[in-house]
């Protein structure tokens, strides 16, 4: 994913991840976790998320292996080291 920039109604400045593959639409914004940008704006109707049990802060997808079909999600508050390993969906 890679890091984009944009400014709200507000003037406030938003930081997102977008997806880098040709027509994904999936993104990840911190405190809201993933979604999508439909025509620009963001679709709330879709938006998956997970929140760390140490600190209630927003788990992200780290990595795959897709041989073992296993999901490492890492919480994005700075110093909390939590790590969840779960199988993925292929693999249910």
């Amino acid at each position: 994913m890679l890091r984009m920039m944009l400014e709200g109604d507000t003037g406030q400045i938003l930081s997102f991840h977008v997806c880098d593959r040709r027509d994904c639409s999936r993104v990840f914004r911190d405190g809201h976790g993933y979604g999508d940008v439909i025509a620009g704006v963001f679709d709330e109707t879709r938006v998956s998320l997970k929140r760390c049990p140490l600190c209630a802060s927003v788990l992200f997808l780290a990595e795959v292996d897709h041989s073992l079909k296993i999901e490492t999600w890492e919480c994005t508050q700075a110093g909390c080291e939590h790590t969840e390993r779960i199988p993925s969906p292929s693999a249910r």
